[in-house]
């Protein structure tokens, strides 16, 4: 029996994207299947494919009998009807004739098959899109069915989901529109063994993969995104790096005139999106994180377990907070701190913030605060304060303008004025040790000898009482026990 089935393996291939080779194994197995299912056996079953055209045959032994085995055996004079050189005890392949396998047999192998290549197109569909996860895809509204939109992807024309959960309230679609996505999830269904394939609109991930399509500096990772919180329909923010010094993250990332934010919130129907700057200081990255809010400074209450206070003007309380708590819940998610957002006025209630103005005047009042007294600019004064120097000794272990400007505030220019008028106005004096101290007189106890002292009114060893007297005129000390 031959098949030539080229024809119809190229078109599986071409249009299933199914390997040849393996549609080829799976007719093997199927007819094998059906010669067991009719003979009962594939010991002497041999099949051949060459340029996908299938041959099957039956190997039989050359009898010398009227009455061979039809299975293993075939006559000498039939043999040779098929090859005359065939002799007694040669092996010949005979070529199967497919109606003796009978109408069952072959309708066995047409199911078996068609299930195997049914199979093979669900293997292959899901190992296509499974590579896909993770990405975005381009698809088409097909149609929409109790708020779930089904989108038609790739060239299998395969039927995707974009489930109502997983799109922006922002959003609306109309069959016919085209529409790119993340692709959440691919698996195979175990009931009937489809293929789903499982859209997003909300992730985080579908902005990441936006920002590195609209942004080159993303894409070959001279600026690299550090966290991404996303309220879909309501707000993004996206916090960005670069190990580059020359390069301005939240600049690239923004574009001329806003132009590749413009891009992305267009994407993203009015989506409003900020882009700040992740630093390792989480006091400055807390405040990047709740903008557009002015925050006037960040307490850190629990270090350990990541709590920290933001403290606000009364105007930017609504700001920091933002609508529905969202901006704060966003920045809580972007730093992974817990943070609590408080007007300037209750925290220095609460005793969270110092009041500073008040500690500047009572550090002014206080005997303590040397520095008041000397004759230096207030903005310097005020710095010294800043940085908790309050006495001379303090300032004067401020030894060059390195160590001055390595406190907060002061500027070269500053640094510069202090030392001169450290060195102008205090003089540093060394002061050695005497090399041995001075050795302090000893005295023997009449009594018992033993070494005392001045001081000593008993002696140590017999517990004789001890007094001294001092002559006026030549001073030598005297002993009456």
């Amino acid at each position: 029996m031959v098949l030539d089935l080229s024809e119809a393996i190229t078109e599986l291939h071409t249009e299933k994207g199914i390997d040849e080779d393996l549609i080829i194994k799976t007719i093997e197995e199927a007819l094998t299947k059906a010669y067991l299912k009719y003979y009962g056996t594939t010991e002497n079953l041999v099949i051949r494919s060459e340029d996908n055209v299938i041959s099957v045959f039956s190997e039989k032994e050359v009898v010398d009998s009227d009455n061979p085995d039809d299975l293993y055996e075939i006559g000498l004079e039939e043999a040779q009807k098929i090859n005359a050189a065939a002799e007694v005890g040669d092996s010949m392949l005979i070529p199967c004739d497919m109606q003796t396998f009978g109408r069952i047999a072959i309708h066995q192998a047409k199911q078996i098959i068609y299930q195997k290549l049914k199979e093979i197109e669900k293997n292959s569909t899901l190992a296509e899109f499974k590579s896909k996860e993770g990405e975005l895809v381009l698809g088409f509204v097909q149609r929409i069915k109790d708020g779930n939109i089904f989108v038609e992807l790739g060239s299998q024309k395969m039927e995707a989901i974009l489930p109502k959960k997983y799109q922006s309230p922002l959003e609306n679609y109309s069959v016919g529109d085209r529409i790119r996505c993340y692709v959440e999830k691919v698996e195979m269904k175990e009931k009937n063994h489809n293929v789903s394939v499982v859209l997003s609109r909300t992730s985080p991930e579908l902005i990441r993969r936006l920002v590195e399509c609209e942004i080159p500096e993303i894409a070959d990772e001279t600026v690299k995104i550090y966290k991404i919180a996303r309220e879909a329909g309501y707000k993004t923010k996206i916090a960005v790096y670069s190990n580059k010094d020359d390069i301005d993250p939240v600049g690239a990332c923004v574009g001329q005139m806003g132009s590749r934010v413009k891009n992305l919130i267009k994407e993203l129907e009015g989506e409003k999106i900020d882009v700040l700057k992740w630093t390792i200081d989480a006091r400055m990255f807390i405040k990047n994180a709740l903008i557009p809010a002015e925050i006037l400074d960040v307490i850190i209450t629990d270090e350990p377990n990541k709590k920290a206070v933001a403290i606000v003007d009364d105007n930017q309380l609504s700001f920091a907070i933002g609508r529905k708590g969202a901006n704060i819940k966003l920045a809580n998610t972007l730093t992974d701190w817990d943070i609590d957002v408080m007007k300037k006025d209750d925290a220095i209630a609460q005793g969270v913030l110092t009041d500073t103005r008040q500690a500047a005047e009572d550090l002014f009042r206080s005997e303590e605060n040397e520095i008041n007294d000397l004759e230096l600019p207030t903005h310097i004064k005020d710095l010294l304060f800043a940085n908790k120097i309050f006495t001379y000794e303090q300032l004067v272990e401020l030894s060059s303008v390195e160590d001055i400007m390595a406190l907060e505030g002061f500027d070269e220019e500053s640094a510069e004025y202090l030392h001169n008028f450290i060195d102008e106005t205090f003089e540093v004096q060394e002061y050695e040790e005497d090399e041995q101290e001075e050795e302090e007189d000893y005295y023997e106890c009449p009594e018992s000898g033993a070494r005392i002292t001045e001081d000593q009114t008993k002696c140590p060893n017999c517990g004789c009482e001890i007094s001294f007297e001092y002559e006026e005129d030549d001073e030598e000390e005297g002993e009456n026990v």
